[in-house]
């Protein structure tokens, strides 16, 4: 069995936020010969066309803050209610701040003009968010990494983007929630021996599982993932597709292979 993993930004997504039909097909076929096909996103949630396009087996949504196999939740991670409290207070008033649970999104600006991709979510004042379970924060600022110090003083946390192609994008999770343990969680699952996963991602919070998935296909160019990438493609409408096609076709000759034996 195998355990194949995308990122989707920039990733399983092409620029118009939609998973190309010829991925779409070809994940089918990953699945008729028995691999397991996992979303691992630093969104809060997957989108519902994604889940119907390509019916995954297992979700990570917030860096791996939490982690499902269908209805079932496996493991969750939560920043603690001072860690939240002294985030905010290390960041100026002028950044974008934004706190995740599963039901609601803590914001510094109620009445402020959310992304797109927060449209018609619950929100609440980040004076608000008491006890409740936060499985990361994100805020924009422009050179967003020279606050990286302040942010990692809070303890047990972890900081990624700040770098191309995410310059003005952070995103702080606790420790134990990155990718990297995410698909670990979700191989365990399943299974499945590290040396049989396969992770596709773009940016540098797709470093941790490009770390210790047997095989690492890096999306575009960014220098974050060079050093631990073992394959790269050009983009997620043509060469990610492309790998996955010969993927499979030397997936199928192993399978016949070890079906004549």
């Amino acid at each position: 069995m195998r355990l194949i993993a995308f990122d989707l930004d920039g990733t399983l997504l092409d620029h118009d936020k939609t998973v190309p039909r010829r991925s779409a097909d070809v994940i089918s076929k990953l699945k008729e010969h028995g691999c397991k096909i996992a979303v691992i996103t630093g969104r809060a949630r997957v989108p519902e066309d994604v889940l119907e396009g390509i019916q995954p087996d297992a979700i990570a949504t917030s860096n791996g803050g939490v982690v499902q196999v269908g209805e079932t939740e496996i493991a969750r991670h939560a920043l603690t209610p001072e860690q939240v409290r002294s985030v905010n207070a290390a960041l100026p008033p002028e950044a974008r701040l934004w706190a995740y649970s599963d039901d609601t999104i803590f914001v510094r600006d109620t009445d402020g003009i959310q992304p797109a991709w927060l449209q018609g979510r619950a929100m609440k004042h980040i004076d608000e968010v008491g006890t409740t379970p936060i499985s990361q924060m994100s805020f924009t600022l422009e050179k967003a990494r020279r606050f990286e110090d302040a942010i990692l003083a809070v303890g047990g946390v972890n900081l990624t983007g700040g770098l191309a192609p995410y310059e003005s994008f952070i995103t702080v999770t606790p420790d134990g929630a990155d990718k990297g343990t995410a698909l670990a969680e979700i191989a365990a699952h399943f299974g499945v021996d590290m040396a049989h996963t396969v992770v596709f991602g773009d940016s540098d919070n797709d470093l941790a599982m490009f770390k210790v998935a047997s095989v690492a296909v890096q999306v575009g160019s960014h220098e974050c993932l060079a050093d631990h990438a073992t394959h790269r493609v050009s983009c997620s409408a043509l060469g990610l597709p492309g790998w996955l096609e010969s993927y499979v076709d030397d997936l199928s000759r192993e399978l016949a292979d070890a079906a004549a034996d």
